[in-house]
């Protein structure tokens, strides 16, 4: 079983853009949208870091488990309320 430091490498290598749990991001796979990381999944078999997913909006075929490769950090669900509009 590798040690805590090799996990965090892993996840590291894994997770190209940074994203962490509580991020908002857009989801760019076979469509695009955007939703909130609930929670991250190391799957070591495969190679790859998952993204469980709050989505913004209810929409079907949107799935909420995706590879974290395809999410890219989003600040601005609401641009408005920050932009002064």
């Amino acid at each position: 079983m590798p040690s805590n430091r090799e996990i965090e490498k892993l996840f590291d290598q894994w997770n190209p853009n940074g994203i962490r749990a509580g991020d908002r991001v857009q989801v760019s796979n076979s469509q695009k949208y955007q939703a909130r990381v609930v929670g991250l999944d190391l799957d070591m078999k495969n190679k790859k870091v998952y993204a469980n997913l709050r989505l913004a909006e209810n929409k079907k075929g949107h799935p909420i488990r995706v590879d974290v490769a395809d999410c890219y950090p989003f600040s601005g669900l609401y641009p408005s309320h920050h932009s002064g509009g």
